[in-house]
This record gives C-alpha cells, sequence and structure tokens, in this order.
C-alpha cells in the first residue's frame, strides 16, 4: 500500500536523496542548514558529487569572504615594509586573482557550484 498526500492524491517524496532522517540543530542555524540540505538535494536529480553549492546570503558565503577578510588583516599585520610601499596595498596586480575570487563570491556564488 503506498502513502497517500491526501484523499486520492499520491504521496510524494519530499526529498530527491531518499531516506530522511530527524536531527537537532541550532535554531540560528536550521534556516541555513536546511537551505543547504535541499540546495545539495537538488543537484542530486543531474549530479550525484554532493557538493555543497553556495548561495548568495547564505552561511557559507559569509564564512568564505569573512576568511578572505581575515587572511588580508593577517598579511597587513605581518607585512614589511619594502622600498616600493610602507603600506599593504591590495590594490596592487599581485591581489588580483584574490580580489576577483572576492568580487565572485560577493556577487554571483551560484557560479562557483
Amino acid at each position: 500500500m503506498s502513502k497517500k498526500g491526501g484523499p486520492g492524491i499520491p504521496w510524494q517524496p519530499g526529498w530527491n536523496g531518499g531516506k530522511t532522517t530527524l536531527i537537532r540543530v541550532p535554531i540560528v542555524l536550521k534556516n541555513d542548514i536546511l537551505a543547504y540540505a535541499r540546495a545539495v538535494d537538488s543537484k542530486l536529480t543531474t549530479d550525484k558529487s554532493r557538493n555543497i553549492p553556495m548561495l548568495k546570503g547564505d552561511f557559507l558565503q559569509e564564512f568564505t569572504l569573512g576568511l578572505i577578510d581575515r587572511y588580508i588583516e593577517f598579511k597587513r599585520l605581518n607585512y614589511h615594509p619594502n622600498q616600493n610601499s610602507r603600506k599593504l596595498d591590495t590594490s596592487t596586480r599581485a591581489w588580483d586573482e584574490l580580489r576577483k575570487f572576492q568580487k565572485l563570491v560577493q556577487e554571483s556564488p551560484e557560479l562557483l557550484n
């Protein structure tokens, strides 16, 4: 006997990944964790890699941007002045790729999926 979603409506599973389990998570993280789970589950229909996608405005995006900021601050604190510059300048060509990555994470994180 199949489960039903209501009178005469066949029950449809809510997840592409199959069986589910109940977990306990902090309430403040519930929406982020559920968003990740839904994003990964939606990819399972086409991609079995289980890579966690990054979504604009989510925890992973904020965490990544925070790490970039911490790295820049670390470099600033450990910078040794030289003849060309007395302080760290992240607008130089040496920082181009990090700036491009930072902009991509800020504006279009879904492209990293």
